[in-house]
């Protein structure tokens, strides 16, 4: 047996799985008037909302995933309205943002506004999606 296809082959498999990877990569949409200062501040919050989003929302949200059967992948407004009553202390509010600190909630927030969204035709739209 030739042992020269073993590593091609290893090769041939890291490189289709860092494609894959890469593909799930988020990207952002920070306004261009940001200092690079405030653009690393703000995608660290970002980094630290989608690590919390993902622990926390993504098995009933789908961004990650493909969510449950009515549950909002956050509109502008869903968003809009999360915060809000977040903010109230709104006894309506989704169990998991009781749980969660202003600082991790803003974090989560500042990752859904800025993410960049695939719209169906696979090109990207800005700031959160549209409604589905």
């Amino acid at each position: 047996m030739n042992k020269r296809y073993p590593i091609p082959l290893f090769l041939f498999a890291a490189a289709i799985f860092m494609q894959c990877k890469s593909s799930n990569k988020i990207t952002y949409n920070f306004p261009a008037t940001l200092s690079k200062t405030q653009r690393d501040e703000l995608m660290d919050k970002c980094q630290k909302g989608k690590e919390l989003f993902k622990a926390n929302c993504s098995g009933c949200h789908g961004i990650f995933t493909k969510g449950q059967d009515n549950v909002p992948n956050f509109t502008a407004a869903q968003i809009d309205n999360y915060s809000a009553r977040f903010l109230r202390h709104d006894p309506k509010n989704h169990a998991v943002t009781k749980e969660m600190s202003p600082d991790q909630m803003n974090d989560v927030l500042m990752f859904l506004r800025f993410r960049n969204v695939k719209k169906p035709d696979n090109t990207v739209a800005t700031g959160a999606s549209k409604k589905r």
